[in-house]
């Protein structure tokens, strides 16, 4: 696969990732927090703030795929090892950490207000976006080496 299909499937994939998303917290989250809130009296009370804490946590992974969107525009520019790219990869690290940390705050503030059993999954939605945000910075390191390498090269005759 060349540079150009290479760049049309991976914003192909942004744009599934997008509607998939959109989906989940237009109509799945929302449905499923409701649905809590009808099964057990004690958490009806939760069910409107619930839904606007969880469409919150959808701001650092629009930011994330923005910044993916981005990426992939520099590589269909043949400019894949630039310091944008690295930057571009420290902010998908940094929004990955930033959701883990608001998603291990509400599983944490839910096991207490309301002694929800929705703590593993949590726990597994903090084990992946950690394993993102590792692999985002160690990706940021490498491009970023990858970039000063090119910087020299370009300067030698």
């Amino acid at each position: 696969m060349g540079r150009v299909g290479l760049v049309r499937t991976l914003k192909g994939v942004i744009l599934f990732l997008a509607a998939m998303a959109a989906l989940c917290y237009l109509v799945i989250f929302p449905d499923y927090i409701r649905e809590m809130g009808t099964e057990d009296a004690n958490v009806t009370w939760l069910v409107t703030p619930g839904i606007a804490a969880v469409s919150l946590s959808a701001i650092p992974i629009i930011i994330a795929l923005v910044l993916f969107w981005m990426i992939c525009t520099e590589v269909g520019r043949d400019n894949s090892f630039c310091r944008k790219n690295a930057r571009y990869l420290s902010g998908i690290g940094f929004c990955a950490l930033v959701d883990t940390g608001y998603c291990a705050v509400g599983t944490v503030t839910l096991e207490a207000l309301a002694g929800s059993p929705v703590w593993l999954l949590g726990l597994g939605v903090c084990v992946v976006g950690l394993a993102i945000a590792l692999a985002a910075f160690l990706l940021s390191h490498l491009v970023l080496k990858a970039a000063e390498l090119k910087s020299e090269n370009d300067l030698t005759i």
